[in-house]
């Protein structure tokens, strides 16, 4: 395993104003390490989502900060925003935001447009992408001509091209029968052995616990209790 990749340091986020206002984090403490697969555990409003969209960078914290690689994102306006989220950061959401008119290498060479990056390498990626979610004889296929399982490959495949620091997941698996759900773990679990890069998955569903290098478990905003597949555990609220 690697080093940190990504923090949250003392992580708040308050929602809504007035009565209807709620904190849906607490001063959360959480750090991504490279060659790491991560699962963040919690019922519907523990605030699970709500960090995973916050280390995205696609929401402002409340108080504290994320840092990505050593670097803070405290401060940083819309375009900084996005241009790290483009070169660190890979999404995969538990719907699959495919484009359908789009062919499976021009979908995954998308994240490769976005950064200025065409040409032959770009497709040459988005093929060898491709390959290393088991659909190298997909590359010219419309979504609709893919099952669930392989447009999930595919966004795992557009999430990765970019080689990103972090890979956040959430309820990558939630569409899927039990067959392609285990199949999509892992995958996520032979990508989180790149030790330049930590891979988070937001699940409630205890059958993706074998895949996790770790587990933390998040309730009413807290983070109340840390697992690792050796067995370890510790318990600290609001901290991991």
């Amino acid at each position: 395993m690697s080093g940190v990749v990504m923090e949250a340091v003392n992580v708040a986020k308050v929602l809504g104003t007035g009565p209807a206002q709620v904190r849906a984090l607490k001063g959360v403490n959480l750090t991504l390490r490279g060659g790491e697969l991560t699962l963040l555990m919690g019922p519907s409003g523990s605030g699970k989502t709500t960090l995973l969209s916050i280390l995205g960078c696609m929401l402002t914290p409340t108080e504290g900060t994320v840092r990505v690689r050593g670097e803070s994102v405290e401060g940083r306006g819309p375009e900084e925003l996005a241009k790290l989220r483009r070169e660190n950061i890979g999404y995969v959401f538990q719907s699959y935001h495919l484009f359908p008119t789009l062919t499976a290498a021009d979908n995954v060479r998308l994240a490769l447009d976005v950064r200025d990056e065409g040409g032959r390498k770009a497709k040459a990626r988005a093929k060898d992408a491709l390959a290393r979610v088991g659909l190298a004889q997909k590359t010219i296929n419309y979504p609709r001509q893919l099952s669930g399982g392989e447009q999930q490959r595919v966004a795992i495949a557009r999430a990765v091209v970019g080689d990103p620091s972090v890979v956040l997941a959430d309820e990558p698996t939630a569409a899927l029968d039990s067959e392609n759900g285990k199949a999509i773990m892992g995958i996520l679990a032979e990508i989180a052995k790149d030790p330049n890069r930590g891979v988070l998955v937001v699940t409630h569903d205890p059958r993706l616990v074998p895949y996790a290098d770790r587990i933390v478990h998040i309730e009413d905003g807290n983070i109340v209790r840390e697992e690792t597949r050796g067995g370890t555990r510790r318990e600290e609220t609001g901290r991991a």
